[in-house]
């Protein structure tokens, strides 16, 4: 009896032990899978044809600005996760990135266990992650020197009186599901403005639809430069590797109702080492979550 007491003891110490050490294992906004000497539209084709081959199914592809290829794919394995949620449709999409250094390409992804805590997934992205690295490859991830856990993940925001995951810009509620999808998805098509449709993500078995954004300056209003996605880049990816994988913003539909998540949030959430104020500080930005937020309001209240 007493050497199995001391087992028991020894078992639950370990298990303590473990879980601890899980407990403060951080995760990083972004995954680098190569960088080499190569041709850039090469690697973009190459890309796409990698993830096609592991399963992924490519949703959206387009280049925001310069010889920046964002390549957006989805999987079986992150749309049953995502229809797990009330608003998991936001870590259904993989954003890839391909971009040219000079004579270097770098290919990255944002990092799809970071996003399933911050997001609050119910199921595990695991997989996910696994064919994205067996795919595209992996040399290390970044975007935070220290790192985020899964438990400040879960309850993130920037700093005092700044927005969670569940403080989304929200909008107008449609009479039904199907009119809400039509509407916005209209209005995205509408050539000229400075919103467009990246892609259109249905999660099957739900009413959730979620909507792929560009952002850019169209020089009809000089406020528009603040939604602008090189203008925002410009300030907050200023060091390799590029983090160009944040691109592209989100609308979702969920039910009846029209939502986005916060800039406060979402750009705080994939840069979470800039400072507030600086060369590179979230201030230099200070009017960007307004115009977003004007923008995607006059997207929704337009067909109203």
């Amino acid at each position: 009896m007493k050497k199995f007491v001391q087992l028991l003891i020894t078992f639950s110490l370990c298990y303590s032990t473990i879980s601890f050490s899980k407990s403060k294992e951080t995760l990083q906004p972004f995954v680098l899978a190569s960088v080499e000497t190569a041709d850039y539209q090469q690697t973009v084709t190459d890309t796409k044809q990698k993830l096609l081959d592991n399963g992924f199914t490519i949703i959206g592809e387009y280049v925001p600005f310069g010889n920046n290829t964002i390549i957006i794919a989805t999987n079986d394995d992150s749309l049953k996760v995502a229809a797990m949620s009330k608003r998991g449709a936001y870590g259904a999409p993989m954003r890839i990135s391909v971009s040219q250094y000079g004579e270097e390409v770098e290919v990255s992804f944002a990092n799809p266990l970071y996003f399933e805590k911050a997001y609050w997934l119910k199921g595990s992205l695991f997989p996910v992650d696994k064919a994205l690295r067996e795919a595209l490859g992996f040399v290390k991830t970044f975007g935070s020197k220290k790192g985020l856990t899964a438990k400040q993940l879960k309850k993130y925001h920037y700093m005092f009186s700044m927005p969670y995951f569940d403080d989304p810009y929200e909008y107008d509620e449609y009479d039904s599901h199907e009119l809400a999808v039509s509407e916005v998805e209209k209005r995205l098509n509408i050539e000229g403005d400075p919103l467009s449709m990246v892609y259109k993500l249905d999660i099957p078995g739900t009413k959730m639809t979620l909507f792929g954004v560009q952002m850019k300056q169209t020089g009809k209003d000089d406020d528009e430069q603040d939604l602008d996605e090189e203008y925002q880049m410009s300030i907050v990816d200023f060091a390799r590797p590029g983090k160009k994988a944040y691109l592209a913003y989100e609308i979702l539909v969920n039910d009846e109702e029209v939502e986005a998540l916060h800039m406060k949030f979402r750009m705080a959430l994939y840069f979470p080492d800039l400072p507030m104020t600086g060369k590179q500080g979230f201030t230099k930005l200070m009017s960007a979550p307004g115009e977003i937020d004007d923008a995607f309001e006059e997207l929704i209240e337009d067909y109203r």
